[in-house]
């Protein structure tokens, strides 16, 4: 397998395009978008600043928006269709506590993926969601703080959080950046070759978000 590496701000226009046309000149063009930037900040409402909910709403919302209408006006331009998937969250469907901001954003990458599917179907491009949930092992997002102070608030040891979470799902089993990974797959192989406007959860069973 050949990648190139680039680095962009998914939050700056600019920088969408620029990453994009590297991806272009390298490969010839553009089949597959995954928007997977993200980050979590979990504050109660009342503590939660105009800060926090900028940060979040600009690299989910707003990242994924740039990095979809990017990636449309390539693909439309090129007349061959093609995949843009949302790893959007268990969360935009869940409703708790002290999770206004990311819970949010989420809810707006869910919608803009059955708003793009309505737009780009003419254009054979399709659009699905991933919606994980409690992937520990392997996350960025864990590994910058947030683990330690989950693991702390649920007291645990940080190291078996994953397998904590896996005990609150109905299949009583671990999530792993791999499962994500295999639900983009599916979604992307061809096999599903009728299918937009879909969200798949990955998340061993959260009954609460549940699709209705």
């Amino acid at each position: 397998d050949v990648a190139v590496a680039v680095t962009a701000d998914v939050t700056d226009g600019t920088a969408v395009a620029s990453a994009l046309r590297a991806a272009v000149l390298a490969f010839g063009g553009v089949d597959l978008v995954v928007n997977n930037a993200g980050l979590s900040i979990s504050k109660p409402l009342l503590e939660t600043t105009e800060a926090d909910w900028d940060l979040q709403h600009d690299v989910m919302a707003k990242g994924s928006f740039l990095v979809s209408r990017e990636a449309a006006r390539i693909m439309t331009a090129q007349g061959m269709g093609g995949d843009i998937v949302y790893i959007s969250s268990k969360n935009s469907l869940f409703a708790g506590p002290n999770n206004v901001a990311y819970g949010a954003a989420k809810a707006d990458q869910a919608h803009q993926v059955r708003l793009l599917a309505a737009e780009l179907g003419g254009h054979g491009i399709r659009v699905n969601g991933v919606n994980p949930d409690g992937v520990v092992r392997g996350s960025g997002i864990f590994a910058g703080g947030w683990g330690a102070q989950r693991a702390a608030v649920y007291g645990v040891p940080e190291e078996k959080l994953g397998e904590f979470y896996a005990q609150r799902t109905l299949l009583k089993r671990e999530v792993l950046p791999e499962h994500v990974a295999n639900a983009v797959f599916v979604l992307t192989c061809g096999e599903l070759s009728h299918t937009t406007g879909l969200h798949v959860p990955v998340d061993a069973g959260v009954a609460a978000a549940f699709l209705r």
